[in-house]
């Protein structure tokens, strides 16, 4: 993007220095997005170390993501963590053109310049989500980078941004904004696990790449036809900025024939709203046999799939975890039970009536014994459903009921003799494994949340270790096709 900073039609110094101050914000927290970088394929990797254009699609990325993982960095009541509010920018009056903010809402696949957007929140049924269309060009100002050079920006260095609305909106729509999501499929419609499709990414030959994207920007790049005006009026659908591609019919397998454009937000069908990820026509030379003809593409591409994203957001809920147990131990010498763990046959429960120390993490102050002391959670993690997706184990000498002093002498290891004994361990269960090779803990697909009823420790837990510790697994015990758990002693 251009390092000469352009102001907007309707933007104000003081609108640039509040965007500067969250840029502050989300500077403090730049570590979270290295764990967020998104899988490039290599030429796409060997681009980005000579392409400025790539960089430009790096910093847009991080800033989304650090924005993403820092609630509070606005003004937006109840914003959870993974939820993007600064949402892409759009002509939504007639005569109005981009000027770098966001816009509140998503358009839909019949809108058209000048047209308001709509609320996801309000897509109820599987018919109205899979209208929902989230993308725009990049609100530079609302997120306070710097903007083009011209306002129509006709070099085509502002990134358009496409999101799945599942990352857009609040509770009640979706409840879940975390790795549980992934353990289900889409049903559509607000209320249920996956409200909204997740998005695909094609390679250049129109192999599927993922059909779990979260996020997919692109770099228009400059006009590669007489037909992409991007003088106002003409400035404000995506086919002005971006292109597409046909895969002819008899190419050479690998491939799937068809056309792929970047710029069809119009398709009837959500669950099929395609990006294609290829190189640009120009860095190839002779074109390929296997492209319909005439070819010209410079659309540059990098994507992040819901798997990358909430394994990011997952980082800053687990230091949030830890932290507001390490708080509630520092103040009242213990540590709190766990949710209800009835039986190994029944499901988890938040609720804290039966003193366990193995399950849910603790929610409300009954988990603290008859003091009922309260577990003080930010509210942006008990709205985003974390407390659904950690597991908990806390070991008998701190908790309430043990006799004082409490918590001197800890027994809970991870790993064998030799190694460190701990209070508490924190698990991240990771995304459920269901399909084979299964987790060992349960030798079938894992079910971690079902209608809004957890499952059993097998769900989340991979290892027979792990569910019937301690001891647990080693920390730090590498992941296998069907072993994902993270765990964390607590001192």
């Amino acid at each position: 993007m251009s390092k000469r900073p352009h102001l907007s039609p309707g933007a104000t110094p003081r609108r640039q220095r509040g965007a500067a101050a969250l840029l502050m914000i989300i500077t403090l927290i730049v570590i979270l997005t290295i764990v967020l970088a998104p899988r490039l394929t290599l030429w796409q990797v060997r681009n980005a170390a000579n392409d400025r254009g790539y960089q430009a699609l790096m910093e847009v990325k991080s800033a989304i993501l650090a924005h993403a993982a820092n609630p509070g960095a606005d003004a937006v009541a109840g914003r959870r963590l993974g939820q993007i509010s600064l949402t892409p920018d759009l002509p939504v009056t007639a005569g109005s053109t981009f000027d770098g903010t966001s816009k509140t809402g998503c358009a839909t696949r019949t809108w058209v310049p000048g047209q308001a957007l709509s609320d996801p929140n309000a897509a109820n049924t599987a018919a109205k989500a899979q209208n929902v269309r989230c993308f725009g060009r990049f609100p530079w100002l609302s997120y306070g980078l710097e903007g083009p050079s011209t306002a129509d920006d006709e070099g085509g260095m502002v990134p358009w941004m496409f999101v799945s609305a599942n990352l857009v909106v609040a509770a009640p729509c979706l409840l879940n904004l975390n790795p549980l999501m992934l353990s289900s499929g889409y049903t559509g419609g607000c209320t249920t696990a996956v409200p909204f499709p997740w998005l695909n990414v094609v390679d250049d030959r129109g192999n599927l790449l993922s059909s779990e994207v979260a996020i997919v920007l692109i770099l228009p790049g400059p006009p590669v036809s007489a037909a992409q005006q991007r003088t106002t009026p003409n400035d404000r659908s995506p086919a002005a900025y971006l292109e597409g591609l046909t895969v002819a019919a008899g190419c050479a397998a690998p491939c799937v024939p068809g056309t792929y454009n970047n710029a069809a937000y119009t398709v009837a069908n959500g669950l099929a709203w395609t990006f294609v990820n290829a190189p640009p026509s120009t860095a190839l030379g002779p074109q390929p046999s296997y492209y319909q003809q005439p070819f010209a593409f410079n659309d540059r591409l990098i994507y992040v799939t819901a798997s990358e994203y909430f394994e990011a957001m997952e980082t800053r809920a687990r230091l949030t975890a830890l932290k507001t147990l390490g708080q509630f131990k520092a103040s009242y010498g213990f540590l709190p039970y766990s949710g209800d763990d009835p039986s190994p046959a029944t499901p988890l429960d938040a609720g804290c009536t039966l003193n366990s120390r193995f399950g849910l993490l603790p929610a409300g102050t009954a988990c603290s014994g008859p003091a009922n002391y309260p577990v003080n959670y930010p509210t942006w993690f008990t709205l985003g459903g974390w407390g659904n997706y950690f597991i908990y184990a806390v070991d008998a000498g701190c908790v309430a009921s043990a006799a004082a002093p409490r918590c001197l002498a800890p027994t809970m290891k991870l790993g064998g003799a030799g190694t460190p004994s701990y209070n508490a361990v924190l698990f991240s269960p990771g995304r459920a494994i269901q399909k084979a090779p299964f987790a060992v803990s349960k030798g079938a697909a894992q079910a971690p949340m079902v209608g809004g009823v957890s499952g059993t420790l097998k769900d989340f837990l991979d290892s027979t270790k792990n569910v019937n510790g301690p001891p647990f697994d080693a920390a730090g015990t590498a992941p296998t096709a069907n072993y994902n758990d993270r765990m964390y002693g607590i001192q």
